[in-house]
């Protein structure tokens, strides 16, 4: 016996509805919940603004320097996203819906994985896609504060095999590296099937909605290395060494010109709590254990490793195989 398409509407709505119940239940996966600020968002393009840094303290010499602090806009455009599937009259006629229901509960699931995948591609752009001071995000130099945040490193193995790391410091509890605008969040299932279009091209539409914007936070929260050549386990340290004390070199920008300078994360003590380190596929395990193991090999002997848990590693495709 045929499914009627408004039984099968019925159905599908019911299937997905369990699906999004399922997928809200971890709204933000863990990839990359840790280094993003969730805003909502109202409006098609957010503005964001940062004001200059306040004066440090000085000692009163009967007058009082106050400074005009400035601002720089930054807008943000939020975008349209979709994804759905097609389903033939003729599957309906002949009761071939079992992988189709199946589908449409995957949609949600679906949909929040790719919210990631989209996250931490537009994280891996940030060498060309421009942040807050109109640079990019990753540059060898910025326009509000002072630091190069788009480093690299080349090892002995000769392998000529290119890795990518993004280092992450995500202390700052209002502003994360990555900025989602939630503007829409996924919709319920829509669908064509109740049309005359749908059944003049026998084809019934199913599909869901939603739209926000991603935006980047402080660049001098950030890091991006690109390696040439694999390295080994005792290099990784020289590796971690490095990013940590590019991370303490940045600076931000004085309040006043006679100020000293404001090391931003001068204080800062790296761990699993505060530092992520994203890295491309085939060097993911490599780094674990360069995080993970008690001592390792040098020419000298065993060593102790003091970045043992130093670091949470999220191995992405955003950076590559």
């Amino acid at each position: 016996m045929a499914v009627d398409v408004t039984q099968f509407s019925a159905m599908a709505r019911s299937e997905f509805a369990a699906g999004k119940l399922a997928a809200d239940e971890r709204p933000i996966p863990a990839a990359y919940d840790r280094f993003t600020t969730v805003m909502p968002s109202t409006t098609k393009v957010e503005t964001h603004t940062y004001m200059t840094n306040l004066p440090r303290l000085a000692e009163f010499k009967g007058y009082t320097p106050f400074t005009r602090l400035m601002d720089k806009t930054y807008t943000v455009a939020n975008k349209e996203y979709r994804t759905g599937l097609t389903v033939r009259k003729t599957d309906l006629d002949d009761e071939q819906v079992g992988g189709y229901l199946r589908s449409i509960n995957g949609l949600p699931a679906r949909a929040q994985k790719d919210v990631g995948h989209l996250v931490l591609s537009h994280l891996a752009n940030g060498t060309t896609n421009t942040c807050f001071d109109g640079s990019a995000f990753f540059a060898n130099s910025h326009t509000v504060g002072s630091g190069d945040n788009l480093d690299t490193a080349n090892y002995a193995s000769n392998d000529g095999v290119t890795h990518k790391v993004i280092a992450l410091v995500v202390d700052n509890p209002a502003v994360k590296p990555v900025i989602f605008q939630d503007r829409e969040s996924l919709t319920s299932l829509m669908t064509d099937a109740e049309t005359p279009q749908a059944l003049l091209q026998k084809e019934f539409q199913y599909w869901v909605d939603t739209r926000f914007g991603l935006a980047y936070g402080y660049w001098w929260d950030a890091y991006h290395v690109t390696i040439t050549d694999t390295p080994t386990v005792a290099e990784c340290y020289d590796l971690i060494r490095q990013i940590i004390n590019g991370f303490r070199s940045f600076t931000l920008p004085k309040g006043k010109d006679s100020d000293d300078a404001l090391y931003v994360h001068e204080g800062w003590n790296p761990g699993p709590d505060n530092f992520v380190l994203l890295c491309n596929l085939k060097l993911g395990e490599l780094l674990k254990t360069a995080v993970t193991i008690s001592q390792y090999i040098a020419s000298t002997g065993n060593v102790d490793n003091v970045y043992k848990g130093i670091a949470e590693v999220v191995p992405t495709s955003a950076l590559g195989a």
